[in-house]
């Protein structure tokens, strides 16, 4: 398999769709080889099967213009920071050899969002030690790790950069309404999320980051090194 140029790496089925798809669907159309790896199949979702959330998650890759995706099937509701679940993390990245790898952010309500944070991170480092489990295959390593904080516990935190995603948000929308079952009552279920109301809290977190960066829409990252700047009359937006 070829070399990809972004990995979009995320616990659940739909998590990349939410915070990062915008962001996802514009590299794609820069004709960037976008890479999609759902820890998890989300079995331990209230919603759905995972099989039907395995025909979805494929649809709402198509629809950002992903070149693949797959899942790790590692177990959901369960991730820990172990070996067991780093390790299939990092035969990942070394077959896939992303550049740049989008990642959860590391405050997290939802338990499996703060492992996978802290899995992906590590399986980055790992994959980069040549005698580090060589069976996984040869050594690499990411350049650059981003991590998303839209529609997330940091949603409030200063991001280091914004992505300008509105050309993209139908798309991003039409990405994550292919996850059908998720708003769909399961039987004897009372309460679902209506889509209408999810699209809301969607809209008011792109907006909020939109707002930084003066453009309507905008997806949120944070990075733990500062960004290097070649030319100050490059920098993108406004201080006043």
């Amino acid at each position: 398999m070829d070399a990809f140029d972004i990995l979009a790496v995320c616990a659940h089925p739909d998590d990349a769709e939410l915070v990062m798809g915008g962001t996802i669907a514009r590299e794609a159309a820069r004709g960037r080889r976008v890479v999609l790896v759902d820890l998890t199949r989300g079995e331990s979702g209230s919603r759905g099967t995972p099989e039907t959330r395995a025909v979805e998650a494929q649809e709402a890759a198509r629809i950002l213009g992903a070149a693949h995706r797959e899942s790790l099937g590692l177990p959901d509701a369960r991730l820990q920071v172990t070996p067991e679940h780093k390790d299939p993390m990092v035969e990942a990245i070394r077959r896939l050899r992303p550049r740049v790898v989008m990642l959860q952010h590391w405050e997290q309500r939802h338990p499996d969002h703060a492992a996978a944070s802290r899995i992906v991170y590590d399986a980055c480092f790992l994959a980069g030690l040549r005698s580090y489990r060589p069976d996984l295959g040869p050594a690499f390593r990411p350049r650059k790790l981003a991590y998303a904080v839209t529609m997330t516990e940091a949603n409030d935190l200063a991001p280091t950069f914004v992505v300008d995603v509105t050309p993209f948000w139908e798309t991003k929308l039409r990405a994550v309404s292919a996850f059908v079952s998720q708003f769909t009552p399961a039987p004897g279920e009372t309460g679902a999320l209506p889509l209408d109301r999810f699209k809301e809290a969607v809209e008011l977190s792109g907006r909020r980051h939109g707002q930084r960066i003066g453009v309507r829409y905008g997806e949120g990252f944070v990075t733990r090194e500062p960004l290097t700047v070649d030319d100050l009359l490059a920098l993108g937006g406004s201080s006043i």
